[in-house]
């Protein structure tokens, strides 16, 4: 036992840095956890050693399950490193190059003779970007589909993020190999190194691991993200993996397990633009350069990439999309590199926070503030919710550089809200005594999708429940939205009876009289009912 204390002492009279950073780590995460601000796991390497691992919040809110650092994700974009991988290997195996046309494996594409696969990997090919699910059910639903549509500029001569380009690289993959894309990823890289906790068809796992995506999560409420009814985004974003897994997969590129050093070199450098490579995004911290793929959707949020200089690798994923993710990060980077930050331990008392709720009215926009389980929830007119980081009472913060302000009157009563923006410019919104419009808007409502909702009634004895009474609705689909709003629409989420934000349309299988109610006295956990009139 000596021995051990004695070999433990050195260990740190050696590093005590290392020491000293994974304390400061540890605090600044549990602040963040504290205050209900962070569901995820974080791990953080340094020349291939882990050096801070740790995972918070729930995998599974409504049953108190706790992420572990075996919690399986969603990571969505950072799905794109793994085709781009592919590919690269195909290339040096011969069996394609980068310099392709696309005409090559798509005949009939328009402008197909002047898109090159290097085009696809680093989104300077003009594909426009499609996101709806309807169109990317298939190989050639898809083709079909994006091949109709223009291009947004001819190819390699500007830059623009192209979900689109990354399907048809994972449809190439499957012509050049003979197998499934999900298969391709998996007999290439994921089976060679081991990452066996990382796939694809994340709706099917039911490893117990499994961490179920959030659009609001807390101690007490909790309300599931979208669930696609497909593998979607595919190529582009599809794939679900760990912490532990994604590391495996930083260590392979170091040691050119699966890419030699020039292809990953040639990965890693900017193609047209200043900071997307083929498959990869790089940008400077602290004068050096870090490259890797952020991804993020419905419940998820995945963050990884490695100081390539100074062999760091930083990992976060959360499945709460009102987690502050991209908030914890820049404080992470300058616990690693020893620079100043600011961290803040939250002393508020909840009960005052209910003060805070309402509409503010700026000149040309609106702010709705609500307050669930003690979270403050900020919604300015067409953008997405956002969670504000506590710092007493009435000040609070999304970045460290973005303040939200509440200001009460002669009285004490919370009358404004100033925003204070990185620029330095400043937003201020009056409150106002007036309840949120909720309206529904389709092809099932005689206005169809267009600009403005029909309004729903509200009832002045309970203002939360929303409804229109004996209404004629066609066969179609409808969605809520909030003040002509979409930025905040609700749907229908795939399991056919939750709602949820941006989710699918609420199916009318025949047109009718109808009663419709929406219920929002759960704001973050709505309910619904389109019912057929009794006569």
């Amino acid at each position: 036992m000596k021995s051990i204390l004695t070999c433990l002492i050195l260990l740190l009279a050696v590093n005590p840095f290392l020491s000293q950073r994974a304390k400061q780590l540890e605090q600044l995460l549990a602040n963040y956890d504290k205050a209900g601000q962070f569901s995820g796991s974080v791990l953080i390497a340094e020349k291939g050693k882990i050096i801070f691992e740790k995972s918070y919040g729930y995998r599974n809110g409504p049953k108190k399950e706790k992420n572990t650092n075996n919690s399986l994700y969603r990571i969505y974009s950072t799905t794109k490193m793994f085709t781009a991988t592919v590919i690269l290997f195909l290339e040096e195996q011969g069996k394609l190059s980068i310099n392709d046309k696309l005409s090559k494996y798509y005949p009939d594409f328009p402008k197909g003779d002047s898109i090159t696969i290097a085009n696809l990997l680093s989104h300077t090919a003009g594909v426009p970007s499609d996101e709806n699910t309807d169109n990317t059910v298939d190989e050639a639903t898809f083709i079909k589909y994006i091949s109709a549509k223009p291009l947004d500029f001819s190819p390699g001569t500007k830059w623009s993020y192209s979900n689109s380009g990354y399907y048809i690289l994972g449809y190439i993959i499957k012509k050049v190999t003979g197998l499934d894309y999900d298969k391709a990823i998996e007999s290439y890289i994921l089976k060679p190194l081991q990452m066996n906790n990382s796939g694809f068809h994340f709706n099917t796992v039911t490893d117990e691991n499994k961490a179920l995506g959030y659009e609001f999560l807390s101690e007490n409420t909790s309300n599931e993200a979208l669930r696609f009814k497909t593998d979607h985004p595919f190529a582009a974003g599809a794939m679900y993996s760990t912490v532990e897994d994604l590391f495996k997969f930083n260590e392979s590129l170091k040691s050119y397990k699966i890419l030699k050093k020039e292809t990953i070199e040639k990965m890693f450098t900017p193609y047209l633009n200043d900071h997307y490579g083929l498959g990869t995004d790089s940008s400077p911290i602290f004068d050096k350069k870090k490259a890797g793929h952020d991804g993020g959707g419905p419940g998820y949020r995945s963050r990884y990439y490695r100081v390539l200089e100074d062999d760091i690798c930083v990992i976060v994923i959360s499945n709460s999309e009102l987690s502050h993710t991209d908030a914890i990060i820049p404080k992470i980077e300058s616990i690693l590199y020893n620079k100043p930050y600011t961290t803040v331990e939250a002393k508020i008392n909840p009960q005052d926070l209910k003060k805070l709720e309402g509409i503010y009215t700026a000149e040309d926009t609106y702010f709705n503030v609500t307050v669930v389980d003690g979270l403050v929830i900020f919604k300015e007119k067409n953008y997405p919710r956002c969670s504000l980081f506590p710092i007493t009472n009435t000040s609070f913060q999304l970045y460290d550089k973005i303040i939200f302000t509440f200001k009460p009157d002669e009285t004490g009563k919370i009358n404004s809200l100033t925003v204070q923006f990185r620029d330095g410019s400043v937003k201020t919104g009056k409150r106002e005594m007036r309840s949120i419009r909720w309206g529904i808007i389709g092809n099932a409502t005689p206005a169809g999708w267009g600009e403005n909702d029909i309004p729903l009634q509200n009832d002045p004895k309970n203002p939360d429940i929303y409804f229109l009474k004996s209404y004629q609705l066609s066969k179609g689909g409808l969605k809520f939205r909030q003040n002509n709003d979409w930025g905040y629409n609700l749907g229908l989420n795939n399991d056919g009876k939750s709602i949820a934000l941006d989710a699918y349309d609420f199916p009318i299988e025949e047109s009718g009289i109808y009663d419709i109610v929406l219920d929002m006295s759960n704001k973050m956990k709505p309910q619904y009912s389109i019912t057929k009139s009794v006569k």
